[in-house]
C-alpha cells in the first residue's frame, strides 16, 4: 500500500489550485509548513492560496515567502486544500475553516494527532518534533515523483524555522536522531540554525520585552511549589502597546523557576476569550489539563480558551494543574 506521504505527494502533484491552512495564533512550524509548500507547488506552476486568520506575526515576517500569506480569501473553487499542524479543524479559525472545507479533498499534515480523523489522506506522525519534518518528507517524495527540483534555500529556511520554533532550538525532549538528520540535509541547502534561532528568540519589539518583565513580576507559584503561572491583563498589553503574538516564549520562563514542573501563562485579549498557555516538565502531561478546557496539544506543550473572565479563568485552569501535577521522580 502507498504510504500516506508518497499519497499526499502524488495529489499535490495532480492538483491545480489549493488552499494551505494554518492555525490560529501561528508559530514558525505552522507558518513554515504551509510557506514552504506553497513555494514548491509555485514551481511547479500550480496556484496557491496560504491562508493564516491572524496573519503573520512580526518576529516571522522575514521568513521567505511570507508575502503570500493572506488572513481569509473570498475563492472557493480550490480542487485541494490542506492544513498543516492545526491539530483539529477549529483550529484554523472560521473564516479558513469555511474555505478549508469548500474543497472536495483534504490533506492533513501534523504531529499534534488526536481521536478526530481529519482529511482524506493524514500524514501524521506524534513522534516528529515538528510538522515541518514531515513536510520535508512529502516534499521530497513530490521532488522524486515529479523528477523537478524543487528544494531550494527558501524552503529549506522556512522548515529550519518550523523545526528550531518547535524544538527550543533543539533543547526539547522530543527531538529525535530524524530531528537532527532532517535539520543537516537543510543545513546544506543553506538554512544555517543560528541566525534562525536568533531571530525567532531573540528578536522582540520593546513592548515585547516589558510585556516579559510584566509577566514574571505577577508570576505566583502554588503553595507546593509544583505549579506557576502568571495573568497579563488587557490593561499590560494597551500600556506596552502589545499583541498576543508579543507572549511567544514567556511561558517557558514562568516554568522555568527550579522545582516547578508546569507553567501556565493566562492572557486577556480584549474582546476574545481568555487564552492559557502550558507548558510542562518531563512526567507531566498538561494536554490532559487543556482537554478538560476544550482544548489541547502535545504532553509537554499545551493551549486551551477560557469563556469566562481572567480571574476565573486563573481560578479553574490553576486549580486543575495542582489537581493533576506530579511531583519529579
Amino acid at each position: 500500500m502507498t504510504s500516506p506521504v508518497n499519497q499526499a505527494a502524488m495529489k499535490l502533484l495532480d492538483a491545480k489550485k489549493i488552499v494551505l491552512a494554518a492555525h490560529v495564533n501561528p508559530d514558525g512550524d505552522t507558518l513554515g509548513s504551509i510557506v514552504a509548500l506553497a513555494l514548491a507547488l509555485k514551481k511547479l506552476g500550480k496556484e496557491v492560496m496560504p491562508l493564516s486568520a491572524h496573519g503573520v506575526p512580526d518576529i516571522y515576517t522575514w521568513m521567505p515567502g511570507m508575502e503570500m500569506v493572506h488572513t481569509e480569501t473570498s475563492d472557493t473553487d480550490f480542487d485541494l486544500a490542506v492544513m498543516c499542524d492545526a491539530g483539529a479543524l477549529n483550529r484554523v479559525g472560521s473564516s479558513v475553516l469555511a474555505t478549508l472545507l469548500s474543497a472536495p479533498f483534504l490533506i492533513h499534515i501534523d504531529h499534534h494527532v488526536t481521536g478526530e480523523k481529519i482529511g482524506n489522506i493524514r500524514v501524521l506522525d506524534q513522534k516528529s518534533a515538528s510538522t515541518a519534518e514531515l513536510v520535508w518528507k512529502v516534499l521530497v517524495a513530490m521532488e522524486n515523483i515529479s523528477g523537478k527540483k524543487l528544494l531550494g534555500k527558501e524552503i529549506a529556511l522556512n522548515l529550519m524555522t518550523g523545526i528550531i520554533t518547535d524544538t527550543g532550538s533543539f533543547r526539547y525532549l522530543n527531538v529525535t536522531p530524524s530531528t537532527f538528520i532532517t535539520a543537516a540535509k537543510l543545513q546544506k541547502l543553506g538554512a544555517i540554525p543560528a541566525p534562525i534561532g536568533e531571530l525567532v528568540f531573540e528578536n522582540r519589539s520593546e513592548g515585547a520585552v516589558r510585556l516579559l518583565g510584566r509577566a514574571l513580576k505577577k508570576m505566583e507559584i502554588s503553595e507546593n511549589r509544583l505549579v506557576a503561572w502568571s495573568a497579563l491583563s488587557a490593561d499590560d498589553f494597551k500600556e506596552f502597546d502589545a499583541t498576543d503574538a508579543d507572549t511567544e516564549g514567556i511561558v517557558s520562563h514562568v516554568r522555568a523557576v527550579n522545582g516547578v514542573q508546569v507553567g501556565l501563562l493566562f492572557r486577556e485579549i480584549a474582546g476574545k476569550p481568555v487564552r492559557v498557555s502550558l507548558r510542562a516538565r518531563e512526567g507531566n502531561d498538561v494536554n490532559r489539563i487543556a482537554n478538560v478546557f476544550g482544548g489541547g496539544g502535545h504532553y509537554l506543550a499545551s493551549g486551551c480558551t477560557m469563556d469566562t473572565d481572567l480571574p476565573t479563568a486563573v481560578k479553574l485552569v490553576v486549580a486543575e494543574t495542582i489537581r493533576q501535577v506530579k511531583p519529579p521522580h
